[in-house]
């Protein structure tokens, strides 16, 4: 059993009672991936068909109208890989992964790394689990990209740590700073930071996952509950939200956002 195969296990799933989805007529309001799930804790064990004496954990956390989120984990296994199908973000919390690209090159990711899988990636892929199992948050598009589209990446590559840290961010307009990480044929990556503010939200166009890199904000729906997400946090802010921001920062509030092509 191939990364590859997972991921495609990933993208046809259908069934999942863990699962969060968007119903008509609901109050729309964002979503938290809570603090135990993030700790590898009640993650469903799953059977692979060509390696059924291998541990493996699967649970999809959330399936929105464009993102759908994952918490994976496996014993320290080797995933052969020829042209993954998906551009992948991924959030390495346990373990580090050793990669050998078809050319030959070889590097480690490691826990606490931000990493972005690109589609048609070739290569070795190793989850070592270290004492036991690896653990890794995975965010993909629920829109596949056309055979043709090319892809600037050929391999997993960390994303920039500076923008993700705060430094050198380009400011966009007066009081917010974007800086684009990654721009890939399905997923974008992206860094938004603002000095403190509070603003209305009306019908948000895009499915936004998001990370607090620094201060806190906090959300509610029209008509809804209020909902305050701190430093570390990741929720999801669904397309055709509307509601009330308001973020709080030393300086800025920070973010790292992942969004469907």
């Amino acid at each position: 059993m191939n990364r590859i195969f997972i991921l495609i296990v990933l993208i046809i799933s259908t069934i999942n009672l863990n699962a969060q989805e968007i119903k008509k007529d609901s109050i729309i309001e964002p979503f938290k991936i809570e603090e135990r799930t993030l700790s590898g804790l009640d993650i469903p064990k799953q059977k692979l068909k060509d390696h059924p004496n291998r541990d493996y954990f699967q649970k999809r956390i959330y399936k929105g109208s464009e993102l759908s989120i994952y918490i994976l984990s496996s014993e320290t296994a080797v995933n052969e890989i020829n042209s993954f199908p998906i551009d992948e973000f991924v959030f390495f919390m346990n373990g580090r992964a050793d990669i050998q690209t078809a050319e030959n090159n070889e590097f480690s990711f490691y826990s606490g790394d931000y990493i972005f899988v690109p589609k048609g990636f070739s290569g070795n892929w190793t989850n070592n689990g270290g004492n036991k199992y690896h653990l890794e948050l995975s965010v993909i598009s629920n829109k596949r990209a056309d055979s043709s589209s090319t892809q600037k990446a050929q391999e997993p590559f960390l994303l920039d740590r500076e923008l993700i840290s705060g430094i050198g961010l380009t400011e966009l307009t007066t009081k917010k700073f974007r800086n684009s990480l990654y721009s890939g044929v399905e997923l974008e990556v992206l860094t938004e930071s603002e000095e403190p503010c509070e603003k209305n939200i009306v019908n948000n166009g895009k499915e936004e996952f998001i990370h607090v890199l620094n201060g806190i904000v906090v959300i509610k729906p029209f008509n809804g509950k209020e909902q305050t997400f701190y430093k570390g946090d990741f929720f999801i802010l669904p397309k055709g939200f509307t509601g009330s921001w308001k973020s709080e920062g030393q300086n800025l509030f920070r973010t790292l956002k992942v969004i469907q092509k």
